[in-house]
């Protein structure tokens, strides 16, 4: 039998190995920034976060969201698959000097934080 050695078909699944750790390992929270006239909106994707696990904070101009995701799994449960990442996330964004981050207000639709300065 002859087996064909394809580099590129390797590279992809050395890619894709790479890409599993750093999801697992929570290395980044997805994330837009947009600013709209006076405003700046700053949107996180943080699906399947509870809100009450959701952390906000602004010190000297460093704009700081930290999440927690779990699941819980029932004794006898088999993992098919497992690609959801969990545990604690954290993201820092710095800020501009000029926003006021005494006005920020923060909203939590469908997965999405939406911080508004």
């Amino acid at each position: 039998m002859l087996m064909r050695f394809d580099p590129f078909r390797e590279l992809d699944r050395v890619t894709e190995q790479v890409d599993q750790v750093l999801r697992r390992s929570g290395a980044s929270i997805p994330m837009d920034a947009v600013r709209h006239g006076n405003q700046v909106f700053v949107s996180f994707d943080l699906p399947g976060v509870d809100p009450d696990a959701i952390d906000v904070t602004v010190e000297r101009d460093v704009l700081t969201v930290n999440a927690s995701r779990r699941f819980e799994r029932a004794e006898g449960d088999e993992v098919l698959a497992g690609e959801r990442p969990q545990g604690t996330f954290t993201r820092r964004v710095l800020l501009g000097q000029s926003l006021d981050t005494g006005k920020l207000e923060a909203s939590y639709d469908h997965g999405v934080l939406t911080i508004t300065l």
